[in-house]
């Protein structure tokens, strides 16, 4: 859950359970795996549209962190977000809204304040930050997400220039589009790894490219929050154009 985990073309809103609760597990990067090998586990309860989630150490169901999501992928948290450290102290206390952190208070695990952040109705941000002594820390980077080289419009390009496009397909109509979601993740030194379909587009051929596409993409810029590296979650949406398998 500290990884940072944004969409970067919301094409389509993805419901992935319709449960009123659900119940995943996760390794120690926050990957879902089985429950034999979880190092946590989150329940989400459904209330309205949004899930209420509280996530624990699985060795100790001691909570780890509560929070409110649009879905079952801990995309961006909803309003408040508050994460402890295994000692029972707060790591982390934030608040969102409309997809942005408004404040943030992070701990060292005594209990000494790390970071302090806000980001007033101007969009003016503070960050204050201090070493385990209390110490102010100078040009401390509180979150910068992971960004392609070159920027959005680049990465646009990459994908409309390597997609493939007028694919053929049996049994389908000239035009027809269909479209598969990639979900991957940028690492601490920028490479793109773990690329899967995230929803299919029925269409194995087309999952297949844009599986490839996303893996081979070029380096990018790692994301950054609390002054180090971490793993950024991405999603890309792929739509294409089909064309009838010609007899």
């Amino acid at each position: 859950m500290k990884e940072l985990f944004f969409c970067l073309l919301s094409v389509t809103s993805l419901t992935l359970s319709a449960q009123n609760k659900v119940t995943k597990y996760y390794d120690a990067k926050w990957m879902e795996t089985s429950k034999e090998k979880a190092v946590f586990y989150a329940d989400f309860d459904r209330e309205g549209a949004n899930y209420n989630c509280t996530s624990y150490y699985a060795n100790t169901n001691k909570v780890r962190g509560k929070s409110t999501y649009a879905d079952t992928v801990m995309q961006l948290p909803i309003g408040l977000q508050v994460l402890y450290f295994k000692n029972g102290h707060v790591e982390d206390s934030s608040y969102y809204n409309n997809h942005e952190v408004k404040y943030s208070y992070h701990y060292y695990p005594n209990n000494q304040l790390e970071v302090h952040y806000s980001l007033d109705d101007n969009k003016k941000e503070t960050t204050d930050a201090y070493d385990e002594e209390g110490k102010k820390i100078k040009n401390y980077v509180f979150m910068k997400e992971a960004e392609f080289t070159g920027g959005q419009n680049a990465w646009v390009k990459y994908i409309s220039k390597n997609a493939g496009q007028g694919l053929t397909e049996k049994g389908v109509t000239d035009g027809q589009t269909a479209m598969v979601t990639i979900q991957f993740i940028v690492d601490e030194s920028g490479y793109v790894v773990s690329p899967k379909v995230l929803k299919s587009s029925g269409f194995k051929n087309l999952d297949n490219d844009a599986l490839q596409v996303i893996g081979n993409s070029p380096t990018w810029k790692n994301a950054i929050q609390y002054n180090k590296p971490v793993r950024a979650y991405r999603m890309q949406p792929f739509i294409y154009t089909l064309r009838p398998e010609k007899k």
